[in-house]
């Protein structure tokens, strides 16, 4: 075992400063409960506790020492260091090594040391120190694992494991309380007159720190945004503004605790606002957090968290090299512990680092990937899968778990004067390099209903969710009021744009085409459809490609191989601006197939494994000279096309 390892296990056993204490009795230290470890004895001598395990070899020593926590006021790095040297005053130290802190910008440090005792004797030593809280009711904790030899060290890893899992808060550390405010939703800031894409609204904004770990159980600061550009925090109050950078908006932060941070964009979106804290000052210490409106956004982070948890269970794993040859199965086992291969050890997940991804961080510890890190993710259609270890992907499909895309009231009656036209169009443009989301084609949508209500999203199963009585999580119709006077069509805010019928069908808008959205009901294809896809973040970690075939017969049948590659680059503070400290490559492919067959505009494929995906689907060209056209085909928000020719 590495000092490495017992740094990530440590690392992983003091996140639980931050978790819900537990509800059975255990023993207490401080504002802090712990167990004591089967097979060993603890004794509490002047405010620390001393656990020693009960099957010691003769003439050796290993012990643990956890401490109380304590107030922390200034940088954790330096009570920590100061706390070490503390310790180790007289005694001669061998070695070092450097103060490590965990990916991601966790507040967890730890220190490997070998020392000469008082009585000459050679001892291996771990520090561990974490902080917890926020404000002026930040903690710090500290614990020493002991050793006379590095094999003890390995020997009583389980022992230590053991302890600080079982560490909880006694009574959770938390700032002192904000006075209760309402949040509005989009709707009802609109109906007071508010823009919500301009400015943000007022109520709360739960944050979660931007750093390794998985402490999601709370947010770590909450924003309350007041009337009248005021905001109040834990760590006090100030103003703030917005001003328009483009087609999007910033916020300033004028004066307070967050004064002369960095200037966020807003976010407004179905569910609500969000927006990004960077380099807020505690102490010496700058944080990053991304916050999330309450109510409707904060529910769907919260929910984005569960599904980037991986679950106990069973994953069997494939080779990625193409050939999807069976290479074991990966077992996830409670109290974050897996299995591979006949052997077992543990594992840590980072949520708080990723929070704009799909996908979590796991770093395995001990056993047959220690050191290794993988990508977990669960997918819409339920499939749960790890990838990057060993160039081997690990999946199992589950009932998929959904996400939340409508709000509970209805969408008022259109104004008088608005609607007119009906059918469903779509226009597309080229954007190659993915910098507009899109990798390929983007595609801009226009369901018309004729009381005057238009959608303008992609539909995700078919053109029954263009519902223009529902309304998004954040309370604002699904679809926008549109009027259509003397040729001029007007979504929205926007600009009027002449708007011609064509003699196909199709629309012209302002020069640009409007296709029609057929049915495609009782379609059959043969040939292969190929999609590729790429993607680049601009100045960030992440970049990726993903490539598809379908491979459609007349008889109903069809088959699907997908590939895919990955990189992403770790730093100490989960964004580009700070040092990098790893990353992940992956590659993958698969394939899979079944029956098919096309209903209105959705296509309807079930695999073999006994998945059932239905995606919105249309034909992208327009019928030539009478006959339909099927060269490109438009599914699940994935543009395919005909590879023979035809």
């Amino acid at each position: 075992m590495t000092v490495r390892s017992l740094w990530l296990v440590c690392s992983l056993c003091l996140l639980w400063l931050w978790a819900a204490a537990s509800a059975q009795t255990a023993p207490r230290l401080g504002n802090l409960t712990y167990r004591v470890p089967p097979g060993w004895t603890a004794q509490t001598d002047r405010g620390i506790v001393a656990l020693i395990p009960g099957n010691l070899p003769a003439g050796q020593t290993a012990y643990m020492l956890l401490a109380p926590d304590v107030p922390l006021s200034g940088s954790l790095r330096d009570w920590f260091a100061d706390r070490v040297a503390g310790v180790q005053q007289g005694l001669k130290v061998i070695s070092t090594t450097g103060i490590d802190q965990a990916a991601g910008g966790s507040t967890v440090l730890s220190q490997g040391a070998v020392v000469v005792g008082e009585s000459g004797e050679t001892q291996y030593r771990l520090y561990v120190a974490g902080e917890l809280g926020q404000g002026r009711e930040r903690r710090a904790v500290f614990v020493v694992f002991q050793a006379s030899s590095l094999a003890l060290v390995e020997r009583y890893q389980s022992g230590l494991t053991a302890l600080t899992d079982s560490v909880n808060l006694a009574a959770p550390v938390q700032a002192a309380a904000l006075p209760a405010v309402k949040t509005l939703n989009a709707a009802e800031f609109v109906k007071a007159g508010g823009d919500p894409t301009a400015t943000l609204i007022p109520g709360e904004f739960r944050c979660y720190e931007e750093r390794g770990g998985d402490d999601v159980a709370r947010p770590h600061l909450t924003v309350q945004i007041l009337p009248g550009g005021q905001y109040r925090t834990a760590l006090g109050s100030g103003t703030f503004s917005t001003r328009k950078d483009g087609s999007l908006s910033r916020i300033k932060w004028r004066s307070g605790p967050l004064e002369d941070t960095y200037e966020p964009y807003l976010v407004f979106g179905d569910h609500g606002q969000d927006f990004s804290l960077m380099d807020v000052g505690v102490g010496d210490e700058e944080r990053d957090y991304e916050c999330y409106q309450a109510g409707a956004r904060e529910n769907l982070a919260k929910l984005e968290f569960a599904l980037k948890t991986p679950k106990v269970g069973q994953y069997p794993c494939v080779t990625t090299d193409g050939s999807g040859r069976s290479a074991g199965t990966l077992e996830l086992l409670p109290g974050q512990r897996y299995r591979f291969g006949g052997g077992e050890g543990r594992y840590t997940v980072n949520l708080l680092g990723d929070q704009d991804e799909s996908w979590s961080d796991v770093d395995f510890v001990g056993g047959p990937w220690d050191d290794e890190r993988a990508l977990y993710s669960e997918e819409e259609d339920g499939e749960r899968s790890f990838s990057g270890v060993q160039k081997l992907t690990c999946r199992v499909v589950v009932k998929p778990t959904p996400i939340p895309r409508y709000g509970t009231a209805k969408a008022p009656v259109p104004p008088k004067g608005s609607g007119g036209l009906s059918g469903a169009y779509a226009s597309w443009n080229v954007d190659p390099l993915g910098y507009g989301g899109c990798g390929g084609l983007c595609w801009d949508f226009y369901i018309f209903d004729k009381n005057g209500y238009v959608y303008t999203d992609e539909p995700e199963t078919g053109l029954e969710d263009a519902d223009c009585s529902r309304t998004h999580p954040n309370g604002l119709p699904v679809c926008e009021v549109y009027t259509f006077q003397n040729g001029m069509l007007k979504i929205g805010n926007e600009k009027a744009e002449p708007l011609k019928k064509k003699a196909n069908g199709d629309y012209d808008l302002g020069g640009t085409t409007l296709i029609a959205i057929r049915p495609v009901t009782g379609l059959k294809l043969s040939g292969p459809y190929r999609s590729f896809s790429a993607s680049v973040a601009i100045g960030g970690l992440n970049s990726g490609y993903s490539e598809a075939y379908l491979r459609f017969s007349p008889d109903g049948r069809f088959s699907r191989e997908a590939s895919g590659g990955f990189s992403a680059t770790f730093t100490d503070t989960g964004n580009s601006l700070g040092t990098t400290t790893g990353g992940v490559t992956t590659t993958s492919s698969r394939s899979s197939g079944g029956t098919y067959r096309f209903v209105g505009n959705t296509l309807e494929l079930k695999y073999a494994d006994g998945r059932v995906v239905r995606s919105f689907a249309f034909l992208g060209d327009s019928p030539k000279d009478g006959k339909v056209s099927t060269g490109l085909l438009r599914v699940g928000g994935r543009d395919y096309t005909l590879q023979d020719g035809k």
